[in-house]
């Protein structure tokens, strides 16, 4: 009996984990947030994720190295998602930090955004390709 309520236990523990959480508690430290949404991210709760980096974002908008790694996090969930579009924005509004006044801002998120916003171009440069070849009926297969 011990056992199947440890197992309960630890099925709702793991069930809990995937669900988005519909308010976080006002007390939670930049850094629990931060700790919670790279969890719920490890284990690809998306939606979590992004509910736990908008709160910092919500809560702490005067901390702007806080709002840029909140953001380049975002941008990098939509990039693991495939929405290249939401992904290409996010690294871009990133990148933008750094455009006027990126003092005091750290350098990591721009160097990796810099990065994965080319790749993402390059994707969706092959997609389009890809698309307007499909519509000519070139595959590019030759013949």
């Amino acid at each position: 009996m011990k056992r199947f309520a440890f197992l309960l236990l630890v099925g709702l523990a793991l069930l809990s984990c995937r669900t988005v959480p519909t308010e976080i508690p006002e007390d939670l430290t930049q850094a629990e947030l931060v700790q919670l949404a790279q969890e719920s991210a490890d284990q690809e709760n998306w939606d979590a994720a992004l509910a736990y980096y908008q709160a910092v974002l919500d809560r702490f908008p005067q901390d702007r190295a806080a709002t840029v790694a909140a953001r380049y996090e975002m941008a990098f969930i939509e990039y693991k998602r495939g929405d290249l579009t939401e992904a290409q924005a996010g690294f871009e509004q990133v990148l933008g930090f750094y455009d006027f006044d990126s003092a005091g801002l750290p350098q990591w998120p721009r160097v990796l955004a810099s990065r994965l916003l080319q790749d993402v171009l390059a994707r969706r440069e092959a997609l389009s390709a890809a698309d307007a070849g499909a519509e000519t009926g070139n595959t590019g297969t030759g013949p």
